[in-house]
């Protein structure tokens, strides 16, 4: 009885030495993957609030026993000269008692704003700032008429049921309508000059229509740049 006692409490003792390590070292990977992350996010200096990076790190083997997080004597590199979409950080452990080092697969996803519905819109409604709502998504999936621009959109005129949660289109949209009176701009060597005009077609984001000069009565060709507006582009 005593022996058995013993035993259950050596047991006990080396269970929970056990539990300690694996505390110990899964604490240690979760910190040098947590350096790979931020070490490849310092990397992305420019600030854009349209961009965000999702940096996804490859899990270091929570079985090794690091000897602690190697406060003060850790550098991080790339190890390839320019950072890609699936690169490895090399982690250095320069500590004379326990030196290492550890190389840390990661893979970057570049998520980009892209203007989608907040709520129904019906056919032929006329596009407001509350109807749009912005949404990150991989950059790989965004379309090439997706708007990533709300305040070119808003006035036009939607060309179809739209969905809540839909990606707006640029052929969803009609920013100018045959016979709308529209701004037409003209910029150059750094001025800009306006006049009124009249669409002579139906026109979409970037696209070029005609426009008659309401004062001259001249007929141009002009870009289309946003709900009611173009530009002529010389």
């Amino acid at each position: 009885m005593f022996k058995k006692k013993i035993l259950s409490i050596i047991a006990v003792l080396i269970s929970s030495v056990f539990a300690n390590c694996s505390f110990a070292t899964t604490e240690e990977a979760l910190f040098l993957e947590n350096v790979a992350r931020q070490y490849i996010l310092a990397q992305f200096t420019e600030k854009n609030d349209n961009i965000r990076y999702n940096i996804k790190v490859s899990k270091v083997d929570r079985n090794r026993d690091f000897g602690g997080k190697c406060s003060g004597y850790l550098s991080a590199k790339l190890l390839t000269p320019e950072i890609k979409k699936n690169s490895i950080v090399k982690i250095i452990c320069r500590r004379k008692n326990n030196p290492y080092s550890i190389q840390i697969p990661v893979s970057i996803i570049v998520q980009r704003a892209t203007i989608v519905a907040s709520d129904n819109i019906p056919k032929g409604s006329a596009i407001t700032q509350s109807m749009l709502e912005k949404k990150f998504v991989n950059e790989n999936l965004i379309l090439n008429q997706s708007i990533t621009d709300a305040s070119s959109i808003i006035g036009s005129k939607t060309k179809k049921d739209i969905r809540a949660g839909d990606f707006l289109k640029i052929s969803d949209l009609c920013l100018v309508a045959k016979g709308d009176v529209v701004t037409i701009s003209a910029r150059s060597h750094g001025l800009e000059i306006k006049a009124s005009g009249i669409a002579m077609e139906e026109g979409k984001l970037n696209e070029t229509i005609a426009v008659k000069n309401i004062k001259s009565g001249k007929i141009i060709r002009a870009l289309v740049r946003s709900a009611n507006s173009v530009e002529v582009v010389f």
